[in-house]
């Protein structure tokens, strides 16, 4: 019987490598937040959309993210009914997506065919574990059973939708469904931190306040005292989060977003852009800049000047692509996202 385990990147793949547990380790590899996110019923159509927004950031080559796609895929085309799979996922918005898919990837099977799946209750980083830390995690796992795969799939379907609509509902009826928020305060619960990852996938939507996803406005708020270097910016933006989800180049890119447009809402002190550096090159001298919020800036964060309305918007959220023509907006009062229409 092969052992697969399954986790979010380099880090929990490398730390779960020296805890000396069998089996061989995956690492998933994808920053779902960011950019297009189709369905991924042809996996190649998915691959090359996955690839070409990694490479256009700058932050994969072309050949090596589709390659990297593919023998990750293939890992879990050869596990049989024989084997096990066990999932290592963290709390957060960037493992939880990762988990919706690779949940849903199984759901497609016949039953007769899937491997026993079983997830470890994380409610931890898994990163920052000790060697030692990760034998007891494991011993603890939890069978994934047919109605979580099937909460994956719908859950992904909603996720890769043309709207959020799709999402919201599933969201609201899985808070209902799935009472418990830990893995600790239920012994039985298998996906207790979905809900909130999902909720926080929402909240990237620009709010009916001034036009800011909830990254962005906690990226603004934490300037609005006054200028500091990026590196302390990307820190006290971390510090907002129940669950820390967003990596250093996501942040970076995050920023120049919020410079690089027609009304600049972040500069650097001497007034130029923030430009996010590429990943392949040292981008030491990046964080230790210091940026400050412009006028416009300041009036987006008291609420007294809209950032869509001045900048536009042309933003990928999964599956749903906000333009100028059609986009949707986040009521964190009822909880609820609004179409706006081409006006």
């Amino acid at each position: 019987m092969l052992t697969l385990h399954l986790t979010n990147g380099d880090s929990a793949a490398s730390a779960l490598a020296r805890s000396g547990l069998p089996g061989d380790i995956v690492s998933w590899r994808d920053v779902l937040h960011d950019g297009p996110v189709p369905p991924d019923d042809d996996l190649s159509v998915f691959h090359h959309v996955r690839a070409e927004f990694l490479a256009g950031r700058g932050w994969s080559n072309l050949l090596t993210a589709i390659t990297d796609f593919e023998q990750r895929d293939a890992r879990l085309d050869d596990v049989t009914a024989g084997d096990e799979v066990v999932l290592w996922f963290e709390p957060d918005l960037y493992d939880q997506l990762q988990l919706i898919q690779i949940l849903a990837r199984f759901e497609r099977r016949a039953p007769g065919e899937r491997p026993r799946i079983t997830i470890v209750p994380a409610d931890c980083y898994l990163g920052l574990l000790l060697p030692e830390k990760f034998a007891p995690l494991y011993a603890a796992r939890r069978a994934i059973t047919p109605e979580d795969l099937v909460h994956g799939r719908v859950t992904w379907r909603a996720f890769t939708s043309s709207t959020p609509d799709e999402l919201l509902a599933v969201t609201n009826r899985l808070d209902r469904e799935v009472t418990a928020r830990t893995y600790i305060s239920d012994d039985l619960v298998r996906l207790p931190h979905l809900v909130a990852a999902l909720r926080r996938q929402l909240e990237e939507y620009p709010d009916t306040d001034a036009g800011l996803s909830r990254s962005e406005r906690q990226l603004c708020e934490a300037l609005s005292p006054g200028a500091i270097t990026l590196g302390k910016l990307f820190a006290a933006h971390q510090v907002m989060e129940s669950w820390v989800w967003l990596g250093d180049v996501s942040f970076a890119w995050y920023a120049e977003r919020l410079s690089d447009c027609a009304h600049p809402i972040v500069v650097h002190t001497n007034g130029s852009r923030v430009i996010a550096p590429l990943r392949d090159t040292d981008g030491r001298a990046f964080w230790e800049r210091t940026v400050q919020l412009t006028s416009f800036g300041q009036d987006v964060v008291r609420a007294r000047a809209d950032v869509v309305r001045a900048n536009g918007i042309d933003r990928w959220i999964g599956g749903t692509h906000c333009t100028q023509a059609q986009y949707w907006r986040w009521d964190a009062r009822t909880q609820h996202t609004e179409l706006v229409p081409c006006t």
